[in-house]
């Protein structure tokens, strides 16, 4: 159809017209909005430029014609929706990011306080042991020492190390569960 044949066609709520016109053009209009956004929204925008055309005045259009002006009404949906696009895009990226900088900032701060004082209760209980299971559990966990080499240096078999070591891990973590669970009913 001609585009002085559509100028003709103005459809002033007349749906008849605008079915007819919307037969011809939403293709065109489609194909031309897939250009800038993606399908589904390529067929919204022509749906949603067909309704406001049934919608508007003779009056409303100018000597271009209905094909030109519906094209225009496309084009200005997409560059609507693409420009809304981007903010809503950059609204969304500086939130998650305020976000992501505000939790690490907690999770720094936190960890290292949690961090710190987990590492200071277990050296306080390791100051409260006995006297020989402090020495043994120095050499097998702070300085690495083997079993055999513990025994040998202290002059006492090899089983009374593995017991005081057993021993000092025991009474450790029985006095650091309750700081433990503490900490964990705090993080949740």
């Amino acid at each position: 159809m001609q585009n002085g044949r559509l100028r003709d066609m103005i459809p002033c709520g007349d749906e008849k017209q605008v079915k007819k016109i919307y037969l011809q053009q939403a293709p065109q209009l489609i194909a031309f909005a897939r250009k800038f956004v993606d399908n589904f929204t390529a067929e919204d925008i022509v749906h949603d430029v067909f309704l406001k055309f049934y919608h508007q005045n003779s009056e409303k259009f100018n000597e271009n014609g209905i094909k030109a002006y519906l094209f225009r009404m496309v084009r200005n949906a997409c560059l609507d929706y693409l420009e809304h696009l981007k903010v809503e895009e950059t609204y969304v990226s500086r939130i998650q990011a305020e976000l992501k900088i505000e939790e690490l900032r907690w999770y720094d701060l936190n960890e290292d306080i949690l961090f710190n004082e987990k590492i200071n209760a277990v050296y306080d209980e390791i100051e409260r042991l006995p006297p020989q299971c402090k020495r043994i559990f120095i050499k097998a966990y702070l300085e690495e020492e083997k079993h055999a080499r513990i025994a040998k240096d202290l002059n006492i078999s090899v089983r009374t190390v593995e017991t005081q070591v057993y021993k000092s891990l025991k009474i450790i973590r029985d006095n650091l569960m309750p700081l433990l669970l503490s900490i964990f009913f705090v993080l949740l």
